[in-house]
């Protein structure tokens, strides 16, 4: 066990747009020390650890990983190398920070789980949203059932494609996976978490630009063991100022919407009894709740779905953090790798977002044909 006076130092494979948004939300972690990044453009590594103040830099991440004094390795590089480097990372004895995706291949994931499980090391996955405090409100309110069972998902990411060029290596599947694979995985774990059950079955559609070889809308349908369905939809195919996300929930007794890819904004509409009303105000306490229409003394009997409940309001809820998106990515990016400090010190600390989650939302991404 690492003393806990001593921070955890960290390097990172790959220093592109990511990479450096972990450094950057990273930096100021007492925690940790940020020591060194890996890439293959010697001029370009220096002019970055330059410039990020980062002690060291290497010329291929075989160098990186030699390093005795590096405790965690962050893999930030494209989809299609995060095998390769996973393994590396874990059988040189480090622990294993793995950006999503797992991996392209569901073998490759499971060799990633084997290699790290034999050299005794921890590891996390980058599924920062599960770590962004309204996702885990959501979840809350799915497992204490406070508006019913969960029945529906419905998801939809419009997402910009402005800075991603037809030679861009996101269009090549061989090297991104697909867009289910590359980004659909956030959104798989995410809500598989929230429901808290397991796909039993995965259909879909791509369809590809016109033209072209991109395929740049695609369509997930996964059937959970407890009855829920859900469809996740994903386009790459607008303007950045046009991007958007949400994801509708329905339950027995009400609506739940989340606003944002990082989920930033919970919209709740439902019809609750005191109990479930105060369960929720304790859960969203900043939250703006109106009134639509109130049953007074022992309330209403509303049925539907075949069962009966006996409610007192019907209400709408808004919670919306104040913080900015940025903010609340930069935040979860920390909590994320402050999760796996603790599973280091700590052998007995499960971390929220583990390797193996990772191969769950790789399994459904790759499900679909």
């Amino acid at each position: 066990m690492k003393s806990e006076a001593a921070p955890i130092r960290v390097g990172l494979i790959g220093y592109g747009g990511y990479g450096r948004f972990l450094i950057e939300s990273w930096a100021e972690m007492p925690e940790i020390e940020i020591l060194a990044i890996a890439g293959r453009n010697r001029q370009r590594l220096e002019q970055t650890a330059r410039k990020l103040g980062i002690p060291r830099f290497y010329v291929g991440h075989d160098a990186l990983l030699a390093d005795p004094e590096i405790d965690v390795v962050a893999v930030t590089s494209p989809p299609a190398d995060h095998a390769r480097h996973a393994i590396d990372v874990a059988n040189a004895g480090k622990h294993l920070y793995c950006e999503k995706p797992l991996a392209t291949r569901v073998e490759d994931g499971e060799a990633i789980l084997e290699a790290v499980r034999a050299a005794g090391v921890r590891g996390v996955m980058g599924y920062v949203m599960r770590y962004t405090p309204l996702a885990e409100r959501l979840r809350q309110i799915v497992a204490e059932g406070v508006l019913g069972a969960l029945h529906r998902v419905d998801l939809a990411n419009f997402a910009a494609d402005e800075d991603l060029p037809p030679e861009h290596w996101f269009w090549n599947p061989e090297q991104s996976g697909g867009i289910l694979v590359e980004h659909g995985v956030h959104f798989f774990d995410l809500y598989t978490w929230i429901a808290g059950s397991t796909p039993v079955r995965v259909t879909g559609h791509r369809t590809i630009r016109p033209g072209t070889t991109q395929e740049d809308r695609v369509l997930a349908n996964v059937e959970y063991a407890s009855g829920i369905l859900a469809t996740f939809y994903h386009a790459f195919d607008k303007p950045a100022r046009l991007e958007r996300t949400w994801a509708r929930l329905g339950f027995d007794r009400g609506y739940a919407t989340v606003g944002g890819w990082i989920p930033l904004c919970l919209d709740v509409e439902a019809a609750v009894d005191e109990a479930e009303y105060a369960r929720l105000a304790a859960l969203c306490p900043e939250a703006a709740v109106t009134l639509r229409e109130e049953y007074p003394g022992a309330g209403e009997v509303i049925r539907g779905g075949g069962d009966s409940y006996q409610v007192t309001r019907l209400i709408e809820m808004r919670c919306q953090p104040s913080l900015d998106k940025q903010a609340v990515y930069a935040a979860a990016a920390r909590a994320a790798l402050r999760d796996l400090v603790a599973a280091i010190r700590d052998p007995g600390h499960g971390v929220l977002a583990p390797l193996e989650a990772g191969l769950e939302s790789l399994r459904i991404a790759t499900a679909v044909r």
